[in-house]
């Protein structure tokens, strides 16, 4: 059973947590993933210079703070109570008024206006929605034409790469192996003996928390979704970069997450098969 996102980002131990993630870059706690995905953010917004920004599921707010204090107009909201009060505090310390954060369900957000924002930000919520593509229509209905949804996901081809139990449910499905009688998948199952067990990892990520979020594959998001949702790619951006699989980085943390950053390029062909994460630049069509 897997708990919906927002109970998980609402526990206090957790506000703290994912505040603290845009702080600075400490190779020796984690890899600054979120760091990387904001920088990519904020490179759109210089491109674009949209008017009217609207962070959806804003969490602790650091992004929002960082874009505000970068000169351009934006809120924010987050289902999440605990982490809204937390990102209250966060803006006080930064002397900004409180009322740029509230809560609000990024799913169906009724609190905003239909065609009355120019740009939506989605820095690591979209795809923790339980209806992901009833989420893109609603998020459409908020901006104003020619619009733009910017947001990340999970990506879907980086399990192909993990070399461990990810990888094996990857191909399993992509070879329908379930079809086959007994003795082919045997075999099948058999080639993956030396694929690493994530549970035996000391490197934990949410999914341990049986956090309920989806996967997107980036070859196919185009056809499969943007385009029935009405929705047009302007380009899509990889982050969270991995130098080697990730059992590798049980090894020696430090040098894996330091070689991960050096081959961190948004545009690198390889971002589709050894990057967990991307960027969607979309406008509403």
């Amino acid at each position: 059973m897997r708990i919906l996102s927002y109970k998980f980002f609402n526990l206090k131990k957790n506000t703290k947590k994912y505040s603290k993630m845009y702080d600075h870059i400490n190779f020796s706690e984690s890899y600054p993933a979120n760091l990387k995905r904001y920088e990519i953010f904020e490179s759109l917004l210089k491109k674009y210079k949209p008017k009217k920004i609207i962070d959806a599921g804003c969490g602790a707010g650091m992004p929002l703070i960082k874009i505000k204090k970068a000169g351009f107009n934006i809120k924010g909201y987050d289902k999440a109570k605990n982490m809204v009060q937390h990102a209250k505090k966060n803006l006080a310390q930064h002397k900004l008024p409180l009322d740029l954060i509230q809560v609000g369900n990024f799913e169906n957000p009724k609190h905003l206006k239909d065609n009355s924002v120019d740009c939506i930000l989605g820095m690591g919520a979209f795809y923790y929605s339980k209806k992901f593509i009833t989420t893109l229509k609603n998020q459409r209905k908020k901006l104003k034409k020619n619009g733009r949804l910017i947001f990340s996901l999970r990506n879907k081809l980086f399990n192909m790469a993990t070399l461990n139990d990810y990888s094996v449910k990857f191909y399993s499905n992509l070879y329908e192996v379930n079809k086959y009688n007994g003795k082919i998948k045997k075999k099948f199952f058999k080639l993956f003996d030396s694929f690493s067990n994530r549970k035996k990892n000391r490197f934990k990520n949410i999914d341990d928390e049986k956090v309920f979020s989806n996967t997107h594959n980036p070859l196919s998001i185009e056809n499969e979704i943007l385009n029935k949702v009405g929705l047009k790619c302007n380009g899509i951006y990889f982050y969270h970069f991995h130098s080697l699989p990730p059992m590798f980085e049980e090894i020696d943390s430090v040098n894996f997450r330091k070689s991960s950053l050096k081959i961190e390029k948004p545009n690198d062909w390889r971002g589709f098969l050894i990057a967990s994460g991307f960027i969607l630049d979309c406008q509403k069509k």
